[in-house]
């Protein structure tokens, strides 16, 4: 018996056995199959706007969202679900399958089961869809199904930004080249275009006319033979030649490449003058480039499967790669280059396949979960041939071949990796490739080498957020995958069709702020370059800020902002001469002030941050500035040949009268508060540590407004407009006949008079600050960038500027005492400031619970008005659509709120208590 037990056998080590992969989550299976019948199946998309749409579950619906900060506590969270309205109900099945949005965020593209399209615009408000293309213009067509779609870029220039990297100085540099996007481009710039492919083969290029009307035209690629020679996916790339590559898989899985140009037929002579109308008889130029016959990841090689050899690959321990099918067809276009000596990168096919075991093979618990992408690089190469073959045959009118072109499909190794691939998309210029996984889990690859970004301890270098630390968390599996217009958020719908925020974390550990912490500088970095990214690409960054808020304190944040404008460049020194046009041109100020109020907003319950303070109030400025220079630049011929001003006409200048009243309040409120600050430091003006500590414990801005010189700027663009209209206003009550327009002149008369500070007695004050500043500069020798870094610091930070304590101690001594003589300070006690929204006292606070005033018109909204609010400030306006009498000014600034973001429908609010506010 002994002889037949061997115990190493009972208790000895063995061979080890591979664990079994993780259960097929609910739905994955399905979702895999819808993956393999169609290249177009993504049913949730967010847009470069902010906007997010989905499909209902059952299909036959489609449901908006945006992110939103809320008023109540000011965090940002996914708001609530809008139903879209005029989407065609589906018969006999056909839903909606998939969902793009075109490049600049505005316009949906939303495909049914037959390929039939309808096409959605943004309409002022992020949660509000027009419908512009309706699908019911489309027949019903079995092989009309599309199978590849995307929208042509805009034509424009953007910086690429290389990797930030830390200088001998211990100073982190930014670095960005100049590149154009790849055609081909709508000869609109305006106006979108929208190409596809059907699964019988058949290219449909949408276009839209001037008048935004929708035209189509459609082209066959190859006549259909069999049934072999149908489409199952299909992806569309731009190249370096403004042609279109466009790359299909047959259903004989083939991949076969073609190369597309648009004729927009425009005649030679117009071509340099500006289209308003384009020919209804746009053509495609279709060419057949290649062919590959084997479309499948490679089978196992002398006994091992391929995967073992790959770069960032996990081995595939059970199964065999043959039972996976195509999911995903990518068509890469050729990356930008980073500098003149780098080697220029090449168009890629990419095609997955994944493969997820049914229940019966979970069963048998032999069988993994797995994807395999496999690679195709598109070189050009030249063929050299003999010259002796250009003397044989020579023809009339022929070419020689000596040198002749020709395009190759190189193979690539192949990636697998032991999950189920949902989604891919091509971020930061197609340098990046985001992968979604089954799992719940999303990483990011390099573009060349396909190894993952992760995070590392190279302190030295950022190149992005997933390099410096910031990883998305593995949660609940999702089936439909999106992200954010900067990648770092992403919403995932579920199998019961709940959709769900995933959120970036910095998963390095938390990020202190003492200097000692090496981990925090690049951190920041990496959010300053994305900022600067989104920057230059116009994108929402509503986003970034949510990351923002979750992952960094107050001290970070304020290394951020600073941060953010170094790495857009953008100056913030306007003390020598005034530069309005440069102010009002530049998008990059209202961007970095927007961020910096949303930092500092606490909710409605709570009070401004000083430095958010600072920058609402500038914003408001710059929001009073453009209305302004809009009105009165706004001239309009009469009857008998002349010239009227718009803002003389009654309508137009009714419309001024809330930013005319806010304007003369905001020079009441600083000048109010400077002189309680000249109270509260009453001999001790020269010391900086005592005013900043006051400064700080009354949390005022009023100092910065007009010390700052951004702010002072549109002070004294503000302050003429003021003084102008009130000299108007002396004429026309003088000289017009015109009743309707004397009404609102006095209106206008009223509110300038009653004010307890004159307008020419506030720039005054202007006129000698800003030769204070000047002299104080000047006379310290203070360099252009120690300038620059002391404006900086007294917008970023609220910091006061050591070279300005002179100006700070003759503005709250000798300009204050010399203004005592033309007013009486007692009247601006009695003065109501707490509609502005900038003091911190109980009448603001019972303001704010009592009132909603319009964000751009500056009046009073009563209950049961139709409201927009804000996305990000959480400020209201009235939802007015464009008509006929709506002032020009209206029209113009209503799109956005004037934090630069969008604004979104709310219901009626009931606000209790009185709507008055003065």
């Amino acid at each position: 018996m002994e002889d037949s037990l061997d115990m190493d056998d009972l208790f000895g080590e063995g061979p080890s056995l591979p664990l079994p992969s993780a259960p097929t989550a609910k739905g994955l299976i399905q979702r895999l199959d819808e993956l393999r019948a169609s290249g177009c199946s993504q049913k949730v998309a967010w847009s470069n706007l902010g906007c997010i749409a989905y499909v209902k579950r059952d299909g036959n619906g489609l449901v908006i969202r945006n992110l939103l900060c809320r008023p109540e506590d000011g965090k940002w969270t996914l708001g609530g679900e809008f139903p879209v309205s005029h989407v065609p109900p589906s018969d006999d099945g056909q839903q909606i399958v998939h969902l793009s949005w075109n490049p600049s965020g505005a316009e949906l593209a939303v495909v049914d089961v037959l390929g039939r399209l309808s096409i959605y615009t943004i309409y002022i408000a992020v949660n509000r869809l027009s419908l512009s293309r309706p699908s019911v213009v489309d027949q019903e067509d079995d092989l009309g199904a599309v199978v590849g779609m995307a929208w042509l870029n805009v034509e424009r220039m953007f910086p690429l930004y290389r990797p930030v990297v830390k200088d001998n100085n211990g100073q982190f540099q930014y670095s960005a080249t100049n590149h154009k996007t790849f055609g081909p481009f709508h000869p609109i710039p305006s106006r979108s275009t929208l190409i596809g492919v059907t699964r019988g083969g058949v290219v449909r290029l949408w276009y839209q006319q001037q008048d935004a009307r929708w035209l189509e035209v459609n082209t066959e690629l190859e006549s259909i033979g069999s049934s072999d020679d149908l489409l199952s996916h299909a992806s569309f790339s731009s190249d370096r030649d403004n042609s279109l590559l466009l790359v299909v898989h047959t259903t004989s899985h083939q991949i076969r490449l073609y190369r597309i140009n648009i004729n927009w037929n425009i005649p030679a002579n117009q071509k340099l003058i500006p289209q308003t109308q384009v020919p209804s008889t746009a053509s495609l130029q279709i060419s057949h480039v290649k062919v590959d016959d084997f479309c499948s990841p490679f089978g196992p090689i002398e006994g091992r499967d391929i995967s073992q050899s790959q770069i960032g690959s996990n081995d595939i321990s059970r199964g065999d790669v043959s039972r996976a099918q195509l999911s995903h067809l990518e068509m890469v276009p050729p990356a930008p280059q980073s500098s003149k000596h780098s080697e220029p990168s090449y168009p890629i096919i990419m095609a997955t396949f994944s493969h997820a075991p049914g229940p019966l093979e979970e069963s048998q618990q032999n069988i993994d979960t797995f994807s395999v992408i496999a690679r195709w690089e598109l070189r050009s190469t030249t063929q050299n041939l003999h010259p002796s073959f250009d003397k044989l045959g020579t023809r009339r009118n022929s070419v020689s071949s000596a040198n002749e072109q020709n395009l190759e499909l190189k193979r690539m190794s192949d990636i697998t990796v032991r999950k189920v691939i949902l989604a891919i998309e091509r971020i930061n210029s197609s340098t990046t490739i985001a992968i979604a996984y089954g799992d719940g889990s999303i990483e990011f690859r390099d573009r060349a080498s396909m190894t993952p970004i992760t995070a590392n301890e190279e302190f030295t270098r950022v190149s992005s957020m997933p390099q410096a630390g910031f990883a998305f968390p593995i949660d609940d599996p999702c089936l439909y995958i999106a992200l954010s217009p900067n990648h770092c958020l992403a919403i995932g719908v579920d199998a019961d069709g709940e959709a769900k925020l995933k959120v970036m974390e910095y998963a390095l550990g938390s990020l202190d702020t003492h200097e000692g912490d090496p981990k925090a500088t690049p951190a920041v970095i990496a959010l300053a370059l994305q900022f600067a990214i989104s920057c230059a690409n116009h994108l929402n960054n509503d986003d970034l800020a949510t990351v923002i808020q979750q992952c960094l304190g107050t001290q970070l944040e304020h290394k951020f902002l600073s941060e953010s404008q170094r790495a857009i460049n953008m100056s913030v020194d306007y003390s020598h001469e005034p530069q309005h046009e440069k102010l009002f041109r530049n998008p990059m100020i209202q961007r970095c002030l927007s961020l910096q109020n949303t930092l500092g907003y606490k909710g409605e319950l709570n009070h401004r941050t000083l430095t958010a303070k600072i920058a609402w109030a500038t914003l408001h400025l710059r929001l009073a500035a453009l209305t302004f220079a809009i009105t009165f630049n706004n001239v309009k011929s009469t009857a008998g040949g002349g010239a009227e001003n718009d803002y003389t006409r009654p309508e137009v200048l009714h419309s001024l009268l809330g930013v005319v009243r806010w304007s003369m309040d905001l020079m009441n409120f600083i000048i109010d508060d400077l002189y309680v600050l000249s109270r509260l430091t009453k001999g001790r003006t020269q010391d900086k540590a005592f005013v900043q500590q006051k400064v700080s414990e009354s949390n005022s801005c009023a100092l910065f407004l007009i010390l700052a010189s951004i702010p002072r700027n549109f002070l004294r663009y503000n302050s003429r407009a003021l003084r102008g209209l009130d000299e108007t206003a002396r004429k026309i009550l003088a000289n017009s006949v015109d009743d309707d327009q004397k009404q609102v002149f006095h209106s206008l008369k009223d509110i300038i008079d009653a004010s307890p500070i004159k307008v020419i007695h506030f720039e005054r004050i202007l006129t000698d600050v800003d030769g204070s500043v000047k002299g104080a500069y000047q006379s310290q020798s203070v360099s252009n960038e120690e300038r620059a870094a002391a404006e900086k610091e007294m917008l970023v930070n609220a910091d006061i500027p050591d070279p300005l304590m002179s100006v700070v101690d003759r503005l709250l001594t000798a300009t204050l005492n010399g203004l005592g003589n033309d007013i009486d300070p007692a009247a601006l006690y009695f003065e109501d400031f707490s509609w502005l929204g900038l003091s911190d006292d109980r009448s603001s606070d019972a303001f704010k619970q009592s009132c909603i005033v319009d964000a751009l018109r500056k009046i009073p909204l009563t209950p049961g008005t139709n409201l927009r609010r804000c996305t990000r400030c959480c400020t209201h306006m009235a939802d007015l659509l464009p008509q006929k009498g709506i002032s020009i000014w209206v029209t113009s600034m209503q799109r956005m709120c004037l934090c630069g973001s969008l604004w979104m429908l709310v219901k009626h609010m009931q606000p209790p208590g009185k709507t008055e506010y003065r």
